[in-house]
């Protein structure tokens, strides 16, 4: 069981926890016709494809040829939708408001996401990353959750205590493979439930920082 107070630092993913992220409204917003956009979900966002993105095994580029190939969608209209999926990932406001109050009671934040090089060089740039002492991209690393390394080459890479960390993340086998290296992980739903539950766990009790 979490104590409150008792965590120094927070792990966050970033897709539906930090980043909005639709796949239904982005294929939505293309206007597209019944068939292209069921495969662009398929063949696109769901395919193992989009993993190798995550993994940095493949290119943008590759991706876009290798879907091509396969359903006949034309590349422009597959470049599109990966653009749009990128401009889409804005901040969820709720947990930017969080982010703000736990590093306000000292507590470190750090990034762990599933995300390609090419959209987190897209997204990099948002005011947000400036919160975060230390950074983890799966596409960078050429590991994805929910492989145990990439969280023992976080712990590592930032001399982080297991016991005193939290891991959050909206994928339920992400979290159990924190929880199978020593991590603390919470499974988030982006409801106000969570969010009371993330500031009881962290915060209640800890003054914030500068206070007397």
């Amino acid at each position: 069981m979490i104590k409150a107070g008792g965590k120094t630092a927070v792990i966050l993913d970033l897709g539906n926890v930090v980043l909005d992220y639709d796949v239904h409204r982005i294929v939505e917003s293309l206007a597209l016709d019944a068939r292209s956009g069921a495969l662009l979900r398929d063949e696109l966002f769901g395919h193992p494809d989009w993993l190798d993105l995550d993994r940095g095994s493949r290119t943008e580029a590759e991706v876009v040829r290798a879907v091509h190939l396969r359903t006949g969608l034309d590349p422009a209209t597959i470049e599109s939708a990966l653009l749009t999926m990128k401009d889409s990932l804005d901040p969820i406001p709720q947990t930017l408001d969080l982010m703000h109050e736990l590093v306000a009671a000292g507590l470190d934040l750090y990034c762990l996401s599933n995300m390609s090089r090419e959209t987190f060089a897209h997204v990099r740039e948002h005011d947000l990353f400036s919160l975060f002492a230390g950074i983890i991209i799966s596409g960078q690393e050429r590991m994805v959750k929910p492989d145990p390394a990439i969280f023992e080459l976080l712990l590592e890479r930032f001399a982080l205590t297991p016991a005193t960390s939290l891991f959050v993340d909206d994928s339920p086998a992400n979290v159990d493979s924190a929880r199978r290296v020593g991590i603390d992980a919470y499974h988030f739903r982006r409801g106000r439930y969570c969010y009371a539950w993330l500031r009881g766990a962290l915060l209640d009790s800890r003054p914030p920082r500068g206070a007397n």
